[in-house]
């Protein structure tokens, strides 16, 4: 019994060997579950992820070659009018690299866009964020145009049934002028198979949107974030808010101490931004349309060179991936157009300045409107341009009548810009109260809790003798001096802030109600910060109508809503 009872496991053994080499040859034999099969399905790519690897609310898609699209976001820009715009401060203050200064220091620049809400396509206008009528906009595409996308409009013989993981990382190795071909025959694509798709200003036949590559301004205004985050963090900050927890790594592909990046990632392999766009920082490096110009003395300078090269790549260091960062590609090396292996691009679709239809008029009516009032009242005198007019029809010949024309010419201007120059000083007030709003509730919480700590302190003392006793009544008196310098800073913040709402009196109605306007797009994003600044914009606002009205709240109420817990 016990010879079969060993036989028996004996011969088992053997069958379980047996099944385990069949299986094993099964496995060489067929591909079945093997190693290469693993590492085929952790290769494997969808159509979907060359082109929108992230569906998301609020995307724009535009139809393709080869049944692939394109994913864009809408950037709004807000302005007053046809001739207004959006003043930013791109580039970097980067105090940590001074050798720099005069690549990438901040300039003055502006953006605005040509599409206004009418000539949107009705599905599009989902996208568009709250009060969106007094906002112009472009497109921005959502990642960077994958290897997929370039073969479907530069390569004729393209099938998205021969489509591999690589098809859906960056497209780099071309030239400029490469990237701006792609531009042109795929808006050309468009226009013969889908011109449906594309933009169209309202009443013009003729007139379309278009693409091409975006200028810097452009492109840095989108890369930070665009109108999800307030003006204040476009102007001052080096990169958009982080989501809660997140680090630049949960956003950019690059460099990070001594290692290396082998090849740029998928499009999309990182967190988006504020606007929902992918890899504005890092992974490729991204071509605009302007050339780049040294940053002196807050302007641009005068000599135009190479390429404008934005975000960095997989290639750079955390301080070269920020957005305001600038970089120079020449257009051309000494074998030929300029490429990299770590460059690509990204288009924008927009329009015309001066299209047909209703926006011949609309700009005339705006210009003629422009500066023709005054920016500040002239009690007692008539408007200097009414009187030009009246002298104007009088004029005795043409040579005092072209006279006359130049000085009504130079009036309107510096009219213009003394009225947007006061408009800009509204929003500033506006904006200096509403921080100041987080000043004095900072000063107030940093009080409360040193009060804490000296009531803590004092009960300690009570219990406490000797050299112990001495010290902790030391610090305690140290502690009434910070108290009381608190109560002096308190004070005197509110004081200030209460002189920005009186200043508001100053201000017509039309310049305050566009202030306030301004504001409420500035402050449009989701994050907290933006949703905090939309509340102290509304108890600033309160608390200015009041001013305005001649019936002021007392200090002490003032005081109190500030620091109020709940806000209605």
């Amino acid at each position: 019994m016990k010879h079969d009872k060993k036989i028996s496991v004996h011969t088992a053994a053997h069958a379980r060997l047996l099944t385990a080499l069949l299986f094993l040859l099964f496995c060489l034999g067929t591909g079945a579950p093997s190693v290469h099969a693993a590492l085929a399905r952790k290769d494997a790519v969808q159509t979907s992820d060359l082109y929108n690897p992230h569906p998301a609310d609020g995307d724009i898609l535009l139809p393709m070659p080869g049944g692939l699209k394109m994913a864009f976001r809408l950037a709004a820009v807000p302005a007053r009018g046809l001739l207004w715009d959006m003043p930013l401060r791109p580039g970097r203050d980067d105090i940590a690299n001074p050798g720099r200064a005069y690549y990438d220091r901040r300039f003055s620049a502006a953006l605005s866009a040509p599409f206004t809400l009418d000539d949107l396509p009705e599905s599009w206008r989902a996208a568009v964020p709250g009060d969106g009528g007094t906002s112009f906009f472009y497109l921005i595409a959502k990642y960077e145009v994958s290897r997929g996308q370039w073969r479907a409009v530069m390569d004729p013989k393209f099938s998205a049934g021969n489509i591999t993981a690589d098809d859906a990382r960056p497209q780099t190795g071309i030239s400029w002028y490469e990237a701006v071909e792609f531009t042109r025959r795929y808006t050309q694509w468009l226009l013969k198979n889908a011109p449906d798709s594309l933009p169209r200003f309202a009443h013009d036949k003729r007139n379309v949107g278009f693409l091409r590559l975006p200028t810097e301004t452009e492109w840095e205004y989108a890369a930070r974030g665009g109108q999800n985050v307030g003006s204040q963090q476009l102007l001052q900050e080096d990169f958009f808010p982080f989501a809660e927890s997140c680090t630049l790594n949960d956003y950019a592909v690059f460099r990070q101490g001594g290692a290396f990046v082998e090849e740029a990632a998928r499009i999309g392999s990182r967190k988006p931004n504020p606007l929902g766009l992918y890899d504005t920082a890092g992974n490729v490096a991204e071509m605009c349309m302007d050339m780049f110009r040294f940053s002196i003395g807050g302007r641009l300078h005068g000599s135009a060179g190479g390429i404008v090269r934005k975000g960095g790549s997989y290639l750079s260091d955390a301080a070269a991936v920020m957005p305001g960062r600038r970089e120079e590609t020449p257009f051309f090396f000494a074998d030929g157009p300029a490429s990299a292996q770590d460059l690509g691009f990204r288009p924008v679709l927009t329009g015309i300045n001066t299209p047909g239809g209703d926006r011949p008029e609309e700009l005339a009516a705006a210009w003629q409107a422009a500066g023709e009032q005054p920016a500040s009242p002239l009690p007692a005198a008539r408007n200097p341009l009414e009187e030009l007019d009246r002298l104007l029809a009088l004029a005795p010949n043409d040579a005092v009548k072209a006279n006359l024309q130049q000085l009504r010419a130079t009036l309107k201007e510096n009219n213009i810009i003394v009225a947007r120059q006061k408009q800009l000083e509204a929003e500033s007030l506006l904006r200096t109260g509403v921080y100041m709003i987080e000043t004095i509730r900072n000063y107030a919480s940093r009080q409360k809790a040193l009060e804490n700590q000296r009531g803590n302190m004092a009960a300690d003392a009570k219990k406490t003798e000797g050299d112990s006793r001495t010290r902790l009544l030391e610090i305690i008196a140290l502690a009434d001096r910070g108290l009381e310098q608190f109560k002096i800073s308190l004070d005197k913040s509110l004081t200030f802030y209460i002189s920005k709402v009186a200043e508001t009196c100053t201000l017509d109605d039309a310049t305050f109600a566009d202030a306030l306007a301004q504001l409420e797009k500035d402050f449009a994003g989701k994050d907290p910060f933006n949703e905090n600044m939309r509340r102290n914009l509304a108890i600033f606002r309160d608390h200015a109508e009041r001013w305005r009205k001649g019936t002021p709240l007392a200090r002490s109420a003032v005081q109190s809503r500030l620091l109020e817990r709940r806000f209605q």
